[in-house]
């Protein structure tokens, strides 16, 4: 009964919208403080991708995500029933086999508390039950999920090789006109990976790279936002590219889409939509919602003299996790070629159904 009443209130019903706080421009940031979670904002989540491969040539792409979704502002009342749900906690985990154009998914929600799920708050650890996303000071990101139904399970320890990069304006990455329309954005563009993918009972030590982010807000999407079209991608030469695109009902992308290229060195310039252009090529339809995914793209970035193509390394990878968050989005790994060459994940969010006015 609670896992049906959590999916219709996960991204459907909240408090009143003054009861939560809003993300506001240079906002407050200290690490590793805000690698924490932040209760007092309605949305949250801590985000994974990457790229590996094993010694005797199998390939994979990887996503763990932990969702933190506030029901409730603020403390426990007295008299307040213990049942009654104020935080949920949803995790989505899949890997990619690329050779075999494979794409296996799990997807798990609890409530927050008695040990089931929760996030600490000053440093980074979220977990539900055996899933968990944890950093010590001075050590790896560590990661770790397993699903004995889908036969599938990781642990990867994730080593930043840049410093972190605050997406936007210090963090600030506004998201739509409306005050509050905004999140704060941080990201490890970079980081070395090695671990272990277990997959049908097939055990593999891989190495790679991977991308991990951490965002958080509470009324980041206005009404008339259809979802996303965003790449994080890892350049052969050194540097790191993310673009989202923030679609419009009815077809284009708000002012408010943009991006960030990191340099070699880290350093990071910070994008808008007038300066770059998006242009589908090929889309993929599913057969299991009827949706229909751009899976080939060529992009555009003249400032930085980027001309490219991304394209889905496998078509299907669509994610139907209406058991959780009740969304169905496409995220999988994608190859780049042209004047970013390189590889990464992409995300694609709105094309069942539209997201706007949802996070």
């Amino acid at each position: 009964m609670f896992k049906k009443i959590a999916l219709m209130s996960l991204l459907t019903i909240a408090a009143r919208g003054d009861d939560w706080k809003i993300v506001k421009p240079s906002p407050d940031l200290s690490y590793p403080r805000d690698h924490g979670a932040h209760f007092d904002h309605r949305t949250e989540w801590w985000y994974v991708t990457g790229e590996v491969a094993a010694a005797t040539g199998e390939s994979f792409g990887y996503q763990f995500t932990i969702f933190r979704r506030g029901m409730i502002a603020g403390e426990s009342r007295p008299g307040e029933s213990a049942l009654r749900p104020r935080q949920v906690f949803a995790g989505h985990f899949a890997i990619t086999d690329i050779k075999n154009s494979k794409f296996t998914f799990a997807e798990r929600l609890r409530r927050r508390g008695a040990g089931l799920a929760d996030a600490a708050e000053g440093s980074m650890h979220a977990f539900l039950e055996n899933w968990e996303i944890i950093k010590n000071d001075g050590g790896p990101i560590r990661v770790a999920a397993s699903d004995a139904a889908a036969g599938a399970m990781i642990q990867m320890d994730l080593d930043p090789a840049k410093a972190l990069v605050a997406h936007g304006s210090g963090g600030y990455s506004k998201k739509g006109p409306e005050v509050g329309n905004a999140s704060v954005y941080v990201s490890f563009t970079r980081c070395a990976t090695k671990g272990i993918i277990n997959l049908n009972g097939r055990e593999f030590s891989v190495k790679g790279e991977s991308w991990f982010d951490h965002e958080f807000g509470t009324s980041q999407l206005g009404k008339g936002v259809a979802g996303w079209d965003w790449f994080g991608l890892r350049m052969d030469d050194g540097r790191e590219l993310m673009i989202y695109g923030i679609r419009k009902v009815g077809g284009g992308y708000i002012a408010e889409s943009g991006g960030t290229l990191v340099d070699r060195n880290g350093a990071t310039r910070v994008f808008t939509k007038n300066d770059f252009s998006m242009e589908v090529l090929e889309t993929w339809k599913s057969s299991k919602t009827g949706a229909s995914y751009p899976i080939r793209w060529r992009v555009s970035l003249p400032s930085e003299k980027l001309n490219f193509e991304v394209r889905a390394k496998v078509k299907d990878c669509e994610l139907d996790s209406r058991g959780t968050t009740g969304v169905v989005y496409w995220e999988g790994p994608v190859q780049s070629s042209g004047d970013a060459r390189g590889s990464g994940f992409m995300e694609l969010t709105g094309y069942v159904e539209s997201l706007g006015g949802k996070f």
